[in-house]
């Protein structure tokens, strides 16, 4: 299927008389260009989170020219002369033009895996609660799903959620967008303090997680009370 680039072609054919106008990107990125009428070549700049290319068209990164027109290093990176084919490229990459090209030209915020998670398993009718310590961030689900307020976790079984990233330094959280390297956990807790894994997967197969909490939910359980 040939992805089309309406947007682009609007803003190449008539020029962005000598302003950056910008293109949002299907998958919510945003790039601006400044680029004359009918020019093969442009200035491009990409927000945070959209990377370049590692080609020639794109080797013309201009930290400089941000600095003087009151930019910061990390606010994003400016190309000069990229071919307008490259940047048609970078779009086609992204899943094309997004439906709503409509301005300011800002780049959307992505989804936290707290809000992708919750909105997931509550759409199975699974209460998820959101823990924190220490820094870290993680849901706790409570297999008795009928009772009301935070899971006794020292009484009950439970299962408990995250995000888990070792890139930088070891990281537990759902309080940031899912990244490429990051892989859900899935904990299962029996109510006495002993957790075991239950899944790990990475970061763009969540499904699985929903299908096997979804199964622990609906398996038997024997809590610390049972056992006397």
């Amino acid at each position: 299927m040939t992805i089309s680039t309406p947007r682009l072609d609007s803003l190449t054919a008539g020029g962005t008389n000598g302003v950056f106008d910008g293109i949002r990107l299907a998958d919510g990125h945003v790039l601006t260009l400044n680029v004359g009428p009918g020019a093969e070549v442009a200035e491009v700049f990409l927000f945070p989170g959209l990377e370049a290319p590692d080609t020639e068209a794109w080797e013309n990164e201009d930290d400089w020219e941000i600095w003087l027109t009151g930019g910061e290093f990390g606010d994003g990176s400016l190309y000069g002369d990229v071919p307008v084919e490259a940047v048609r490229a970078l779009i086609v990459e992204h899943g094309g033009e997004h439906e709503n090209q409509e301005g300011p030209y800002a780049p959307e915020k992505p989804e936290t895996a707290e809000t992708i998670a919750t909105r997931a398993l509550t759409e199975r009718d699974i209460t998820v609660h959101r823990d924190d310590d220490a820094g870290n961030t993680w849901l706790v689900i409570g297999h008795n799903q009928t009772r009301k307020g935070f899971p006794r976790m020292l009484a009950e079984p439970y299962v408990v959620l995250y995000l888990y990233s070792d890139a930088d330094e070891e990281e537990i959280t759902v309080e940031r967008a899912p990244q490429s390297g990051d892989e859900w956990t899935v904990l299962a807790g029996d109510g006495t303090g002993a957790e075991r894994e239950l899944m790990t997967r990475p970061a763009d197969q969540f499904a699985d997680c929903v299908e096997a909490i979804t199964a622990w939910l609906a398996a038997p359980q024997v809590t610390p009370s049972r056992t006397k």
